[in-house]
């Protein structure tokens, strides 16, 4: 199972569409997806309209109350995707789990996944929706993550935090996860716009790689959301509906050929 985090620090920037697309996207080239929704806020759960607080989420799962079988939602409207649920109660598993100094406690996520991962075949991705922020899930992610996607906005604003996002990784990689690796940043609301080759030079700066490919700019997106539909299946005739398909095939060919050169 290759699991992937979708992180950045600024909010806005199109984590859970892309995680939601991308998720979708895969499991049209029929690929098993288990997306793990690690952000309070719960988009991804809403997207995939499984946000209910009378079921086990994440949260519970991070706390030791139940195993990932038992809050994993399989009916999630898109076939070949399964979903671990997010909301507030994640806000009360990230104090517990900072108050808790009797183990390590950033490999919850990565033991509780292992148990799926042990299972051959049945995932043949994992997705985490990180929140706009460092707090225990998205230290968890990059601790249980072997690849990270960076998406970046084509604004003014669109590298802040970029350097506290490339420092976090490194600490992560040096002490916790030495396979973790920063697969590219992902430009979305792509528009040719002056913003947008200065972000390139920005990230370049930051020492992060791009992505080949590029999602555009359509309301389409903001269409698709609010319809809880993948575009693939809302507009796949859309311009982001594309570049989703592409970053899918981008995706496989990077894990693919990094497969072979560890073979």
């Amino acid at each position: 199972m290759i699991s992937i985090a979708i992180i950045n620090l600024k909010g806005g920037v199109g984590k859970s569409v892309t995680t939601c697309n991308l998720a979708a996207e895969l499991a049209a080239l029929s690929k098993s997806v288990l997306v793990v929704d690690l952000d309070k806020q719960g988009n991804t759960s809403k997207f995939f309209g499984v946000l209910d607080y009378d079921r086990p989420s994440v949260a519970e799962v991070m706390m030791g109350e139940c195993r990932v079988w038992d809050a994993v939602v399989e009916d999630t409207g898109v076939i070949g995707v399964h979903l671990l649920p997010c909301d507030m109660r994640m806000l009360k598993a990230n104090r517990g789990i900072l108050m808790d100094t009797t183990e390590p406690q950033q490999f919850r996520l990565r033991d509780a996944l292992d148990e799926v991962a042990v299972n051959d075949g049945l995932y043949d991705y994992c997705i985490m929706d990180c929140p706009p922020d460092l707090d225990m899930g998205s230290i968890n992610a990059l601790c249980a993550a072997d690849w990270v996607i960076i998406p970046v906005d084509c604004d003014e604003w669109a590298c802040d935090g970029m350097r506290e996002i490339v420092d976090q990784i490194e600490r992560v990689q040096m002490y916790y996860n030495p396979h973790l690796k920063i697969m590219g940043a992902l430009m979305t609301k792509y528009r040719r716009t002056r913003y947008a080759a200065e972000v390139v030079h920005q990230l370049n700066d930051a020492g992060v790689e791009m992505l080949g490919t590029v999602i555009r700019y359509t309301i389409k997106v903001s269409e698709a959301k609010s319809a809880h539909k993948p575009l693939r299946a809302y507009r796949p005739d859309c311009s982001a509906a594309t570049d989703y398909g592409c970053l899918a095939d981008e995706v496989e060919e990077i894990v693919s050929r990094m497969d072979t050169k560890e073979g």
